[in-house]
């Protein structure tokens, strides 16, 4: 769920980029202790409203595969992504041998998984570990070729209240703004639904405002 500066090619200023695989199977191997939070309430709302189980849901960027668990108890039929191997490891550590979740280790803007497409994919935390405009467009998408026709894409990802919270992405998730996010996904998407809650309850670290939203693929 971060971003790093990094140094740009002209003019000497710096620029923001994305965590790369290697950073985030370091990043795992640091913290691995702290990234086992449960998904919000809202999140199981939002699936029981729009895709009640049984059915199939692609989990992209799974990590640690605490939301993949949540949902195959809860009789859906995951299969759950990251293109860190270092979370796809422990992810399958921690799973039970007979719980309906697959993992892959693969990046969803260069690779489809194999059972695809899905008629709902989730991602929680991933949007906005995207902090540019082309980022978001290529994520959004990799989003759009994973569905099957009028597939949901269910979205959990750091919300910014105002323009001057989306000021700084230098560090930590990149707070988009409605408008922002809007602009990434409106060539793909529609929205149906869109809620604000906490992230989640750690109290200083994950308890910031985050954007639940529903989406449907456009068809043609």
């Amino acid at each position: 769920m971060a971003a790093v500066p990094d140094h740009a090619l002209a003019g000497g200023g710096l620029t923001v980029r994305s965590l790369n695989a290697a950073e985030w199977d370091r990043t795992y191997d640091s913290t691995l202790a702290g990234r086992d939070e449960e998904p919000p309430p809202v999140l199981g709302e939002l699936l029981a409203e729009y895709a009640p189980p049984p059915t199939r849901v692609l989990d992209v960027g799974c990590g640690l595969g605490t939301t993949a668990r949540r949902l195959a108890g809860r009789s859906y039929t995951v299969t759950a992504c990251d293109f860190s191997a270092r979370a796809i490891q422990e992810a399958r550590r921690r799973t039970p041998p007979d719980a309906t979740v697959r993992y892959e280790t693969l990046d969803v803007t260069t690779h489809t998984p194999s059972a695809g497409p899905f008629p709902v994919v989730l991602d929680r935390g991933v949007l906005h570990t995207c902090p540019t405009h082309h980022e978001r467009r290529t994520f959004a998408a990799a989003m759009a070729r994973m569905r099957g026709p009028n597939g949901l894409w269910l979205h959990v990802g750091a919300a910014a209240l105002s323009e001057e919270d989306a000021l700084d992405q230098s560090t930590g998730p990149s707070l988009a703004t409605e408008e922002t996010f809007l602009n990434a996904v409106a060539p793909w998407f529609t929205v149906l639904d869109l809620r604000i809650a906490d992230f989640g309850h750690q109290k200083g670290v994950t308890d910031w405002p985050a954007r639940d939203a529903v989406l449907r693929r456009r068809e043609g």
